[in-house]
């Protein structure tokens, strides 16, 4: 008998076994500890345990969806308007028995019952509340396409592809480094400052990049002057189990409006690559909106190569008209009980 439950203090433990089990594909780290769930998860201010739901059999947690909300036009506080199914997933011997389904469900009237006036599948920036740093690499970008039951699953509950993102990565330990006339003329010109956060970081940036080490770049006028462009990386720290390789991710690169199409965004992106090359980093990473042709175009000038993409879903929040229910080969296994108070009591499934 399946039984449903809000999250409870000793389930971490088992959170994380059952992660690494599912094996989500080339993006999601692995071999890290509940440490990393409590860094990055729990310990957020706005960690609600009643949007992280799991599927028990018996005392085992054979599935759980996490579910949470993006942030406000100035990234001071939650928008509990946008809803964001961040992780689902399924112990492997348990598939295919409507847990899945059930979970989604149970988040979706979550977030709907907390004022979510849209819900899309797969966290994106802004709307990334937890995970940054275990799943999707330098930024979370929905689910990724190399996590291959993510798409036909969501597809089969009335999702869409809305956004996608596309994930460059670059070795830095063998590749060569592009030479050019313009490249050695910024070059004279220009020079590269460090800092460890933005002047100004934001409440949702310290509640993601501050509890990860980050640096960020500046390339300035070396006679003084405003930034022409900046960037920031963070270590990759939890996929060194995974990639078997120190990694980091290049994030919030920015170029104004007036200093584009001038080389600075590719001149700083090589500069941060040999600079992480002297510590040792072999690879890098980035992701690039499907339909930002700038950044597509300085990400491959700078040597990177496409090696993922990430598709954000979306889907009406409206009531269905039939309230989908399971299939019959569905419900032979998984016949959900028509009263869930899943508030007060736990929801089971037979």
């Amino acid at each position: 008998m399946i039984h449903y439950r809000s999250f409870r203090n000793p389930d971490p433990p088992q959170l994380v076994k059952l992660w690494h089990a599912c094996a989500l594909g080339r993006g999601a780290a692995e071999g890290f500890t509940t440490d990393a769930f409590e860094l990055l998860v729990f310990s957020q201010t706005y960690f609600d345990p009643a949007g992280l739901i799991v599927a028990c059999d018996g005392s085992e947690i054979v599935g759980f969806v996490h579910a949470g909300f993006g942030c406000n036009e100035t990234q001071s506080a939650l928008d509990k308007s946008i809803g964001v199914i961040c992780v689902a997933m399924v112990a492997p011997r348990y598939r295919r028995q409507g847990i899945g389904k059930e979970l989604v469900k149970l988040a979706e009237a979550y977030l709907t019952d907390s004022g979510a006036q849209q819900i899309q599948a797969g966290a994106s920036p802004g709307a990334d509340p937890f995970y940054l740093g275990l799943y999707g690499g330098s930024q979370i970008s929905g689910f990724l396409e190399s996590d291959p039951l993510a798409a036909p699953f969501f597809e089969s509950l009335g999702y869409q592809p809305a956004e996608r993102f596309l994930v460059y990565q670059r070795a830095i330990d063998k590749q060569g480094w592009p030479v050019s006339m313009r490249l050695m003329g910024i070059r004279r010109k220009m020079e590269v400052a460090t800092t460890e956060e933005p002047n100004s970081p934001t409440w949702w940036w310290m509640t993601h990049y501050g509890k990860i080490e980050t640096l960020r770049f500046l390339l300035t006028p070396k006679g003084g002057g405003h930034p022409v462009a900046n960037a920031s990386i963070m270590g990759l720290d939890f996929y060194l189990p995974k990639w078997q390789e120190r990694a980091i991710g290049l994030f919030d690169l920015f170029i104004p409006e007036e200093e584009r199409r001038k080389g600075y965004g590719q001149t700083l992106i090589l500069d941060v690559c040999r600079r992480m090359q002297a510590e040792m980093i072999t690879r890098a990473e980035a992701h690039v909106p499907a339909n930002d042709t700038a950044a597509i175009g300085t990400s491959e000038s700078a040597g990177f190569q496409l090696v993922d993409t990430g598709v954000v879903y979306r889907r009406s929040v409206k009531p269905h008209a039939e309230d989908q229910e399971l299939s019959e080969s569905e419900t032979s296994d998984a016949a959900v009980k028509e009263t869930i108070e899943f508030s007060q009591t736990e929801h089971r499934t037979d």
